[in-house]
């Protein structure tokens, strides 16, 4: 019977029809979709991708530590370029009380250095360092560990290294001291987190004293390191350590600063959609 020695083409079961399928699918396995896919995902690994590219790698970083790096960035490049002058931005007390210049609170923490390889330094780790403490759980004062946390702790933490500065006479200019500050509290939190120096790897609770011991061993300052140790430890201290032990609390992060950033980490709220006449 002719029918029955033919086979129908659409019977992919057959032998010879099966085997014409391996044979040929070689030259139709290339998928656009799928490549164009493959390398998105390795543009987004990288925080680089065709929608974004630096300003999504900006805009992704936590509210405080992207405000701060951009005020330290024009804090350090404005007046190495002649632009602002230095002696402007300094603490000086007389200036305050006398002559009102209250900026002067805040400018001073946030000058790195001039145009060196350590200045680089100092802004890597200040990205660094707060990025991570402000995107992981801080220690909570009042606010879940979160950004209004984060903000009381940077501002408790200006004040007392401004005191102690005056009071022992460690300069006019704290803007290191205040990453050492945070580099601190973070090692402190997390203290078994992974970290390197120089490629050594380490636990974090010994980082702090690995750039320390570095830089006494390379001859370079090193009492910013720990002045800004000493504030992070009395912060950490009054936090973490008197609750748990006294059962005290000596530090809340202020209803306003959780009024503005809510518990936890903040979320901007979402743009309101603009009102059209037609």
């Amino acid at each position: 019977n002719q029918s029955s020695s033919k086979f129908k083409a659409e019977d992919t079961s057959h032998p010879t029809i099966a085997a014409l399928q391996k044979r040929f699918s070689k030259y139709s396995t290339f998928h656009p979709p799928v490549k164009q896919r493959v390398s998105s995902n390795k543009m987004n690994a990288r925080g680089l991708d065709d929608t974004g590219g630096p300003q999504q790698w900006y805009q992704s970083l936590p509210i405080v530590t992207r405000n701060w790096l951009t005020a330290a960035v024009l804090g350090t490049v404005l007046p190495n370029v002649g632009v602002v002058p230095i002696m402007k931005m300094v603490y000086d007390y007389d200036s305050i009380s006398q002559k009102f210049e209250i900026w002067r609170l805040f400018t001073n923490f946030l000058f790195i250095g001039s145009f060196e390889f350590p200045t680089v330094i100092g802004i890597f780790l200040l990205y660094q360092y707060s990025k991570n403490y402000e995107s992981g759980i801080g220690f909570n004062t009042g606010a879940g560990g979160g950004t209004a946390d984060y903000c009381f702790m940077l501002l408790f933490g200006m004040i007392l290294i401004l005191v102690s500065g005056a009071f022992f006479g460690l300069g006019v200019i704290y803007a290191k001291t205040l990453i050492y500050y945070v580099l601190y509290i973070w090692s402190k939190r997390n203290p078994t987190a992974p970290a390197n120096i120089w490629g050594v790897p380490m636990q974090a609770m010994y980082l702090p004293f690995a750039i320390c011991a570095l830089n006494v061993f390379l001859g370079n300052p090193y009492m910013e390191y720990i002045h800004g140790y000493g504030a992070g430890h009395v912060y950490y201290f009054l936090v973490d350590v008197v609750p748990k032990v006294y059962g005290k609390t000596y530090l809340q992060t202020p209803m306003f600063l959780i009024s503005q950033f809510g518990i936890g980490e903040y979320v901007a709220p979402a743009p309101r959609a603009k009102w059209m006449p037609w």
